[in-house]
């Protein structure tokens, strides 16, 4: 299942600045950051805690932040024409 993540990700420059400042912080490299951030890699137990900790999430928003589905937009369909 894919997360929406705009919402994180908006958490971690308001906290940090850059996503770079965070991954250091909690400890890993930028490139594993950006895969937890387009859902490439789901969140370990021990890097989550770490994250909701430096992110100063609260325990009832944390939902929200890392395991909201992600909704695709669909079009609606062009009507077909009478003649």
């Amino acid at each position: 299942m894919a997360y929406e993540t705009k919402k994180l990700e908006h958490r971690i420059i308001e906290k940090f600045g850059t996503q770079s400042a965070f991954a250091d912080a909690l400890g890993i490299t930028k490139s594993t950051l950006s895969r937890y951030l387009s859902n490439g890699h789901d969140w370990k137990g021990s890097t989550l805690i770490k994250a909701i900790r430096l992110l100063e999430i609260p325990e009832q928003e944390i939902d929200l932040y890392f395991f909201a589905p992600r909704v695709a937009i669909t079009q609606p369909k062009a009507k077909a024409v009478k003649r």
